[in-house]
């Protein structure tokens, strides 16, 4: 469930990035509906650190005082950047919206200026240079976006995530976490149980996540965690209706240092886990992906391996070009992660299949991600699974597709990456209004209902205006500044020391 919120929003608080849950902070006497009263140059932003995927601030910023006196002197400027910087999540995005500002070059000190302009960022605010914290600025944004709007100027920053190390977590030298979700579960689960039970790297815990089964799920989940206590039942009060939504329930229960998670039919080699943590603790990645089979258990001619980069188990990439082959398929999503980044990450929720989105995510935030041996059976042929079926709950799929593309805007792929997902998720969506509409006699009024408020949620998603589409120019534009900077001391007529 991702949250925005936004400051100095007067009335209605703005939602440019179309998070879930919308908030505001209003700098005016203001208490109405989820919009809270605050001055922010004497009070801190009334919320917990890491509570926002998303901030904004519109023509907000330069009326904070540049600089207090009284009682004593204080950069209130950079203390209202250094509030941003706490309330977003590492990743999250702060867009602010400011007004054209003259004489540009002579306020590039943020002593002397308080907005955000093209001379004030990314000098003092980046991860690189970062020439506000002679100035008390405690944190680093990255530069994602950054154009001209009419009068005013857009920029798109990032909050620089720390990096994890699995060292720093319990028991992370060898425990791995090992979560299934599972929903009505009984007819291939013991199976799958008994794949993790034969693993030879001995030092996991599995955490089942019944998400209320009407079947015998409960039994067979109670008879294997007596049998062995490594295995923990998590029984969720409801049913929470979704993969995604079970794992982030248990992962608050997680000990291990490395996180990998299972649908409760699917089966593994015996050394899946050793070679995937060996792996791990040999190059520090991570994420390590085995072998995945696509798997037809009474068709097995149909079988068909992803093996490593293009058949190269031996390959390390960045997380950037993990998640730009895993959009095709030609990487899986299915790893053994740091468990710190999926602890701190969570897993959005917000459809069916959201654990898609959230894979890409993950690799986004990975330093390193590595393959490896070791066999993960990713089951074809159950007919009962959620991504065979032919309900409502498929309308989530384009759904989904589209705020992958928007994750991706957002990290600035190139522009013919991101068409061409908002273009599979709008031919995907298309496909299963045609099939609706031959099924449409057979299925109940809810059924209806759940599907027509699906394709209207994506429809109004796809006609919204996306904010992030980075331009080249801007990348150069960044190159000239950095570049200037490196001969501002001849032109002076200083020598480098």
């Amino acid at each position: 469930m991702s949250r925005t919120l936004d400051l100095g929003c007067g009335d209605i608080p703005r939602n440019p990035f179309h998070a879930d849950e919308l908030f505001g902070v209003d700098v005016r006497d203001n208490l109405a509906g989820n919009i809270k009263s605050a001055d922010l140059v004497i009070e801190p932003i009334p919320f917990g650190d890491e509570s926002f995927d998303y901030l904004t601030a519109y023509d907000f910023i330069e009326h904070v005082p540049r600089i207090i006196y009284a009682p004593q002197r204080r950069h209130a400027f950079i203390e209202v950047m250094n509030e941003i910087h706490r309330v977003l999540k590492p990743g999250g995005l702060f867009l602010s919206h400011t007004p054209a500002y003259p004489h540009g070059v002579a306020f590039r000190d943020p002593t002397h200026v308080n907005i955000i302009t093209e001379e004030t960022f990314p000098f003092y605010f980046d991860d690189q240079v970062r020439w506000g914290s002679i100035y008390g600025f405690k944190g680093a944004f990255r530069l994602r976006h950054q154009e001209w709007r009419g009068p005013h100027l857009i920029t798109v920053m990032q909050k620089v995530a720390a990096p994890d190390s699995p060292a720093a977590q319990p028991g992370a030298a060898a425990r791995i976490s090992v979560f299934i979700p599972v929903h009505n579960g009984e007819k291939h689960l013991a199976q799958t149980l008994d794949s993790v039970l034969a693993q030879t790297h001995a030092d996991f815990e599995v955490l089942c996540i019944d998400d209320a089964s009407t079947d015998g799920s409960a039994q067979i989940l109670a008879r294997y965690a007596a049998r062995d206590p490594r295995i923990r039942v998590v029984t969720t009060p409801v049913n929470l209706g979704s993969a995604p939504r079970a794992l982030n329930h248990a992962l608050g229960l997680m000990t291990g240092g490395y996180f990998v998670y299972s649908s409760q039919d699917d089966s593994f080699s015996s050394d899946w886990l050793a070679r995937m943590h060996a792996r791990a603790q040999e190059t520090g990645a991570d994420a390590v992906i085995p072998e995945v089979v696509l798997h037809h258990e009474d068709a097995p001619a149909k079988n068909r391996s992803l093996v490593g980069l293009a058949g190269d188990a031996d390959a390390i990439v960045s997380g950037r070009e993990a998640c730009l082959q895993s959009l095709s398929w030609s990487i899986p999503g299915n790893a053994l992660w740091n468990a710190g980044l999926v602890r701190r990450l969570g897993f959005e929720d917000f459809s069916l299949n959201s654990d898609e989105y959230s894979v890409r995510r993950f690799f986004l935030e990975c330093r390193q991600v590595a393959f490896s041996g070791g066999r993960f059976l990713y089951r074809q042929d159950n007919p009962d699974a959620v991504t065979r079926r032919f309900d409502a709950g498929r309308f989530d799929w384009p759904y989904t597709q589209l705020r992958l593309a928007q994750l991706l805007q957002e990290y600035g792929f190139a522009h013919e990456v991101v068409r061409k997902e908002i273009d599979g998720a709008v031919s995907a969506m298309a496909s299963l209004r045609r099939k609706l509409d031959e099924h449409r006699a057979s299925w109940t009024a809810s059924e209806l209902a759940r599907a027509e408020a699906a394709i209207a949620r994506f429809e109004q998603r796809l006609s919204l205006q996306q904010v992030l589409d980075p331009p080249r120019r801007m990348e150069r534009r960044v190159a000239r500044w950095k570049n200037s900077l490196r001969k501002l001391p001849t032109k002076l007529g200083l020598r480098r020391p």
